[in-house]
């Protein structure tokens, strides 16, 4: 989960990295799940004696976690900044767990007819993508994607994507962080997002054991940080129509279970969500409590705006979220256990319902959305990666808001917001600052279905098509 510096109050997530990445052809070696997990000091950390799961409810299992964790957010990781040589070497050891396991790479051209094959080589799970970053520097790097298909031929072609981002902030140093340390040091992000990670590979160990009717999409994302580029890449290139996703399952910090109370987040976004999650309370101790609101500060926004139904889970930032003390060391890895039976209960039931239906979940928390610095806003992501020389594309256009009530689109180019130009992140940052709620603007942009420009007046006062009086 990202909240970076001064554009956190307009972009719901996002950093900026850059590092060189490995050279072409080296091969990174890791340890699997099984061997030992030692940690700097010696200290025997994870036993190899990790016992198998048991039937009929998904419940991680501590040893696991731990391990897991500490091999993506040891120091010799430095902080998997998205397009380093520990971005590639953090992703081939996700991999590696999906070749173990068996798990079917994308693209797959029939899941039903029997020819979903496993991946011969962790690298056929590598969904690769580049991007040229907004201060100018082309980098590469590549989500980790594997599928159990599902056992039932009517629900099959039918996806839950379940995703979890292994990025994180390098050594501080090119990122900027929230919390303003001094000093150079490794980001390891045992909390951000290796806790995450883990979870979601025992997730896929588990139900390669015990498959669901509908088809399992595991996806480690990078580039949360730097502005949900890995998601924005893995939904561009889904080989199968996006209206087949049912659900995303979203696993952002989990380290940090207080109070016995786990939220979800996303219950507003399909009819089915608050009676699945009141038949989960009936078999956890722990209380659970929902948010509604789908947009938010991790991947699963960009799914929320395509209208696929998603849950968001996540514990409660600490003092270490975003710093060098996010270390293995500092996570509750029993806390991590207990509520994982709670995720597991809601995939089950999302995994054997006919469908999910999508529900719009209303105006965004303006504090989840990190806008609460701006007097209005036009309701609207713009892309911080931005490389369209004739504006700044639009990367989420909130339904509801006052851009979309105006018929702005996501993926539209912005040229001109209030009279002045906008190309880049700040030119929009500078223009919102100058707004007040209230009043009516012209906005000039290019959109993408039709690839004209047109001028619309965006009104700052209304929200969903009303105006507040």
């Amino acid at each position: 989960m990202n909240k970076i510096l001064r554009t956190l109050p307009l972009l719901l997530a996002f950093g900026i990295v850059l590092s060189p990445g490995l050279q072409a052809g080296s091969t990174p070696r890791l340890q699997s799940i099984g061997q030992l997990a030692i940690d700097s000091t010696g200290e025997l950390l994870v036993s190899p004696d990790i016992p198998a799961f048991s039937s009929g409810r998904f419940q991680a299992r501590e040893n696991a976690l731990r391990h897991d964790v500490l091999m993506l957010a040891n120091d010799d990781m430095e902080g998997r900044l998205t397009g380093s040589a520990q971005d590639r070497k953090a992703a081939f050891y996700i991999a590696q767990e999906f070749l173990r396991f068996h798990l079917v790479p994308l693209p797959v051209m029939n899941l039903q007819g029997g020819e979903a094959k496993p991946g011969k080589d962790p690298k056929d799970y590598w969904q690769s993508y580049s991007f040229k970053a907004r201060w100018g520097e082309q980098l590469e790097s590549r989500n980790v994607v594997g599928l159990i298909p599902g056992t039932d031929s009517a629900l099959s072609n039918r996806y839950i994507v379940i995703g979890a981002h292994y990025d994180h902030l390098g050594w501080g140093d090119k990122v900027g962080t929230a919390r303003g340390d001094a000093g150079r040091a490794v980001y390891n992000g045992a909390d951000d997002n290796a806790s995450g990670v883990a979870m979601l590979l025992e997730l896929l160990r588990y139900y390669k054991q015990y498959p669901l009717p509908k088809t399992l999409v595991f996806v480690a994302f990078s580039g949360e940080e730097i502005g949900l580029c890995g998601s924005q890449a893995f939904l561009d290139q889904f080989p199968f129509p996006v209206r087949q996703i049912d659900a995303m399952f979203n696993l952002d910090m989990l380290g940090h279970l207080l109070d016995n109370t786990f939220c979800i987040c996303g219950t507003g976004t399909s009819k089915e969500a608050e009676s699945m999650v009141k038949e989960a309370a009936k078999r956890t101790d722990l209380k659970l409590t929902t948010y509604p609101d789908g947009h938010g500060p991790s991947d699963h926004a960009l799914f929320y705006d395509r209208k696929i139904p998603v849950f968001f889970f996540s514990t409660p930032p600490t003092a270490t979220y975003h710093t060098p003390a996010d270390d293995p060391n500092t996570l509750d890895y029993d806390g991590m256990v207990r509520l994982s039976s709670v995720i597991g209960d809601l995939l089950e039931q999302a995994g054997k319902a006919e469908s999910l239906t999508f529900t719009s979940s209303g105006k965004p928390n303006r504090k989840m959305m990190g806008m609460g610095q701006f007097k209005a806003t036009l309701g609207l992501m713009p892309d911080i990666n931005n490389t369209d020389r004739r504006g700044l594309r639009t990367m989420i256009v909130v339904d509801g808001k006052p851009a979309h009530n105006a018929g702005i689109r996501s993926g539209d180019v912005l040229l001109k917001v209030a009279g002045k130009r906008v190309h880049t992140l700040d030119d929009y940052m500078d223009v919102l600052a100058t707004l007040s709620f209230g009043e009516q603007i012209q906005v000039r942009f290019i959109s993408k279905e039709t690839g004209k420009k047109q001028t619309v007046t965006v009104d700052l006062d209304a929200v969903a098509g009303n105006r507040k009086r």
